[in-house]
């Protein structure tokens, strides 16, 4: 079998025998990046086990790590691999951003190329470059995860008269806690002092920021689009709808004011009637329970529970 060449290209993936000392000794030599970090066993090169792809909140540092073994007096270079823009050599920044520096830790090997509260623009692939002949490279992704704004209970809420509404926002992957978060109305900033009254939030920060929005004896007025609107991070809306006609609202699947259904109480009723005239043609006897009724059920409920 032919030898490998030792400056193979390390997405190659073949085996071979080289001799790697002048006694004449030989070791198979497989260059896989996937089962074997090591492609070359002399020389510098990546240990890609520790040189992974990154993912990072928007606004916060990167480290793109890249461990090279055996450097010897070879430089190692991060370059942007979208526009093959070289960033830095060693510890030394060419590029003029000087959000991008390169840090060296002797303790592991690792050449860190950090990226300063980063940016959509920033994700992608960069590149560790050893000056070898040729160059041995190793690719790292940086993702970019964007803060995100929700409101619970999706996009539309029905609301009985008279009801609290209840809505609670969150912040996810935002860098840091959002330094306002607003409620809007229609677009217009809910005022928590308002002469209207029964209009509070409670917020709590942390990793994941909550927002909970109260407005108690809900009217016609509370009706229309309610948004959360946290800084540094797209708002979300939800449309809240207030029911006037509870009937209207069993027919549309609603429920009103975290209540039971209006249709379960009406089924409810129905199979009450249903018992009592049975009991009525089984001489009182209700089966199998054998309980009796004494009386008729009541009347159905002209108005239900809100």
């Amino acid at each position: 079998m032919a030898p490998l060449d030792p400056q193979c290209p390390s997405s190659l993936v073949s085996v071979g025998v080289w001799p790697v000392t002048d006694a004449g000794q030989e070791v198979v030599i497989t260059a896989s990046p996937t089962l074997h970090p090591h492609t070359h066993r002399h020389g510098p090169r990546v240990d890609r086990r520790h040189s992974g792809n990154v993912s990072t909140v928007i606004g916060q540092t990167a480290s793109l790590r890249c461990r090279v073994l055996d450097k010897g007096n070879k430089s190692v270079s991060w370059i942007r691999h979208r526009d093959l823009h070289l960033l830095t050599v060693d510890t030394y920044t060419y590029a003029t951003d000087q959000r991008f520096q390169s840090l060296y830790e002797p303790s592991t090997g690792d050449w860190v190329l950090l990226v300063g509260s980063v940016q959509r623009r920033d994700g992608g692939v960069y590149e560790c470059q050893i000056s070898t002949t040729p160059p041995r490279s190793h690719f790292v992704s940086l993702h970019i995860i964007e803060p995100r704004t929700e409101i619970l209970g999706g996009g539309d809420l029905h609301i009985n008269t008279g009801s609290t509404i209840n809505l609670t926002c969150l912040v996810l992957y935002h860098p840091h806690s959002p330094d306002v978060l607003t409620w809007l109305h229609q677009g217009k900033e809910i005022h928590y002092d308002s002469a209207r009254g029964g209009v509070s939030v409670v917020t709590e920060a942390g990793e994941v920021t909550r927002s909970a929005l109260l407005i108690q004896r809900a009217t016609a007025k509370d009706s229309g689009n309610y948004t959360c609107k946290p800084t540094g991070a797209e708002p979300a809306t939800t449309r809240v709808h207030i029911l006037h006609d509870e009937h209207r609202a069993a027919m549309q699947g609603g429920v009103g004011g975290g209540g039971f259904p209006a249709n379960a109480i009406m089924v409810g009723w129905a199979a009450l009637t249903c018992l009592w005239w049975a009991g009525v043609w089984a001489g009182g006897q209700l089966h199998p329970t054998h309980s009796r009724l004494r009386h008729p059920p009541p009347p159905p409920p002209s108005s239900f529970p809100t």
